[in-house]
């Protein structure tokens, strides 16, 4: 009885050992799936999902994938892919929309750069570089890579927005009297020289003696306009004066008529 026991406990193992072992060994094709132990089942084309396996007398069915999901490749799966979102909080932006068979593809949102990259669709962006005052736009930032910027060399500046530096205005050169030397953030401050304010003052002087002398001269010749009016004035008065005399004279000598 013994015996007999262990050769069907024997038995039995040897069967179970050559189902797993022809379960490890199942291969299904490039179009098929394995849906049970021993049977392969046809994939559902893209964009659709399978809803039930296939058994030996009938084929797999499949199902259309939903809204916001996808299957971009036939495959056996009972469950689409949710579609990728474009989350603006990580500086993304929808590329190409999601359909049933595409995931959609995200970009970079405009002054960021991709750092990550999955099946062509940017994963996370950052903001490009600011240059600070003092350096200059020496690569702009693109989709794919940060901004880069270099520091302005010396008797130049930039207030970080250029793509150059600015050279150093050189007040002697203009005429000039430097101020406040330039540096990496601001230009040289410049003003007008000293001999340039004493022409200007003695300019002003000029035509300030200028207006008086033509004031003076009006008001001299104005003094002898009024002179000789008050002069011919009283030649009148006279002449009056003296003819009045002339005639009592003659009324006084001539004889009376008895």
């Amino acid at each position: 009885m013994i015996s007999g026991g262990n050769s069907l406990t024997a038995a039995v193992l040897l069967l179970i050992m050559m189902k797993v072992f022809s379960v490890l060994t199942l291969s299904c094709p490039s179009t098929m799936y394995q849906a049970q132990e021993d049977l392969c089942c046809p994939k559902c084309p893209a964009g659709n999902r399978v809803k039930t396996d296939c058994t030996k007398t009938a084929n797999t069915s499949c199902v259309a994938c939903e809204g916001g999901t996808h299957m971009d490749k036939p495959s056996g799966l009972k469950q689409c892919i949710h579609c990728t979102i474009c989350d603006p909080r990580f500086g993304l932006k929808e590329n190409r929309t999601c359909t049933s068979t595409l995931d959609t593809i995200c970009e970079p949102q405009d002054g960021f750069y991709c750092v990550g990259l999955a099946a062509g669709s940017c994963v996370a962006a950052h903001e490009h570089r600011q240059c600070q005052p003092g350096e200059y736009i020496k690569q702009t930032g693109t989709a794919l890579r940060d901004t880069e910027c270099s520091d302005c060399s010396n008797g130049t500046f930039s207030d970080g927005t250029l793509k150059f530096c600015w050279p150093h205005r050189v007040c002697e050169s203009l005429n000039l009297k430097l101020i406040t030397p330039g540096n990496a953030t601001t230009d040289a401050q410049c003003e007008e020289q000293d001999h340039h304010k004493v022409v200007l003052i003695s300019i002003g002087c000029f035509f300030l003696l200028l207006l008086s002398a033509i004031l003076i001269a009006l008001c001299v010749i104005k003094k002898k306009s009024m002179c000789l009016n008050r002069d011919e004035k009283t030649s009148v008065c006279l002449t009056k004066v003296k003819k009045t005399k002339n005639e009592e004279g003659k009324t006084e000598g001539e004889p009376l008529n008895n």
